[in-house]
């Protein structure tokens, strides 16, 4: 069953994933909405729901990283990832 928190990690996915995509389109295209200062926030803002949402469940479902093999993987890409951003 889902629960309120694992539809509020997924869609944030979603929406960070959205963003990315979009805010690369806008930089290849020298897009002007670019500048808006909700652009430069927002991503922050879902970021860190994300986060938030994946470590409350990791937590609630007892999953730890450096215990568990695909939580250490996902951790490790997410470092990864947010470095080349």
């Amino acid at each position: 069953m889902f629960s309120p928190l694992k539809t509020i990690h997924i869609a944030t996915v979603i929406l960070s994933i959205t963003g990315f995509a979009i805010r690369g389109v806008w930089m290849l295209r020298d897009s002007p909405w670019l500048q808006n200062k909700w652009v430069k926030v927002v991503p922050h803002i879902n970021d860190t729901l994300l986060l938030v949402a994946g470590i409350v469940l990791a937590v609630r479902i007892q999953q730890y990283p450096f215990v568990h093999g695909w939580l250490t993987a996902k951790m490790l890409a997410l470092t990864r990832f947010r470095a080349w951003t």
